[in-house]
This record gives structure tokens, C-alpha cells and sequence, in this order.
């Protein structure tokens, strides 16, 4: 949340309608009835909590790419089949040999919305769950399981900016894609200090 004082009353005041119909909606669910006085009620609470608990602006100069979005919603399903089907495996397995571990994820971009959508996109994912976001510097802290094989940080770190690439390529701007692209070969190396694993 930010201060109130910091953004001018005049902004405050301003009505924003896809806001205040966003919350009065949930109002209405909520009650679960449509009635004029609900309505009425929710779009009211609706306004004044964009007066009183203003939301911070969000700066977005990207653009929707719809080949983009279908990519990523491609590989977010199948990412989800593939995980679901090694954590069903997993928890049905006679001999759980789990080495799970928080592992951390410096992000490329430096934008509030894409960080939020990477760990959206991370958590949906069965197996890995986001559980801090750190904004400056842009940092995730992942909670992984099955961290196996050759390069278990390297292999999850992967995944993350393999997703943060397509997060990126879905809803940024052409100088975004570039800018992203070219600090992607400066990206360090993942660090093995960055692993904590559970006994």
C-alpha cells in the first residue's frame, strides 16, 4: 500500500469506474443476492476504498502480443500436466526420497507487473511455490521439490527465466523484448550457495 499523502487528493477523488465495478461485483457476491440496495451499497464501498487505500499506478508500456499469450498459456498447461503427473507419482511412491530446497531466482526485467505475473505463473505450477518477492533488486525465493540430478538450481533457475522470457514476450514492448534478450546473455551464473535443501 502506499501513503495516502503522497498521492494528490484530486487523484483520489477521481472516479475509476472498471475499479469500483470490480469490488462492487465482489460485493454482490459476497452477499449473494442482487438487490438494488446491495448494488448500490457495493459501488459506494467500492468507491471510497479507492479514496481511502489508493493503489499504487502501475506504468505498462508494453503491448498484448496474442502469439505470445497463446505461448504462454500453452506452456503454463503444460507445465501443469507435466507437474501434477510427477507430484501424483511422487506422493504414490513407496520410497520418498524428497530433496526440496528454497532456491533464489534474480529476474532479468524491472517491471512490478511482470514480477508479479512470473510468480503467479511459478506457483500455479504443482512442485514449485513462490514465497518471497523481493523488489529491489527484482528477486523470487522459490520453494522447490524433487531438487535431483545434475544442476538441481541451475535446472529450476531455468524454468523461472524461461518463463519471465515468455511472460515478456507476451505482454512487453518491442524494446522490452530486445532489452530483456540482450541482458539475458549478461544474466549470472547460478550460484550453489543459493540452496538450502531439507534433510
Amino acid at each position: 500500500m502506499i501513503a495516502r499523502s503522497r498521492v494528490p487528493l484530486a487523484e483520489r477523488l477521481t472516479f475509476r469506474p472498471l475499479s469500483v465495478l470490480s469490488m462492487a461485483t465482489v460485493w454482490v457476491l459476497l452477499w449473494g443476492s442482487v438487490s438494488p440496495m446491495i448494488i448500490v451499497s457495493g459501488l459506494l464501498l467500492g468507491y471510497v476504498v479507492g479514496i481511502v487505500l489508493p493503489l499504487p499506478p502501475v506504468f505498462w508500456k508494453g503491448h498484448l502480443r496474442p502469439v505470445g499469450i497463446l505461448r504462454l498459456i500453452g506452456h503454463l498447461v503444460y507445465d501443469l500436466v507435466v507437474s501434477s503427473i510427477r507430484v501424483f507419482l511422487l506422493a504414490f511412491h513407496r520410497k520418498v526420497d524428497l530433496r526440496a530446497g528454497i532456491v533464489r531466482i534474480d529476474l532479468i526485467t524491472d517491471n512490478d507487473l511482470y514480477q508479479v505475473q512470473v510468480a503467479e505463473m511459478i506457483s500455479l505450477v504443482p512442485g514449485t511455490v513462490v514465497v518471497e518477492v523481493v523488489r529491489n533488486p527484482r528477486r523470487l525465493y522459490l520453494h522447490a521439490i524433487q531438487l535431483h540430478g545434475d544442476d538441481p538450481i541451475g535446472r529450476v533457475q531455468k524454468m523461472a527465466v524461461g518463463v519471465e522470457s515468455r511472460v515478456v514476450r507476451a505482454f512487453g514492448s518491442r524494446r522490452e523484448i530486445e532489452d530483456f534478450h540482450a541482458a539475458l546473455h549478461h544474466h549470472p551464473a547460478p550460484d550453489a550457495l543459493d540452496l538450502e535443501v531439507e534433510p
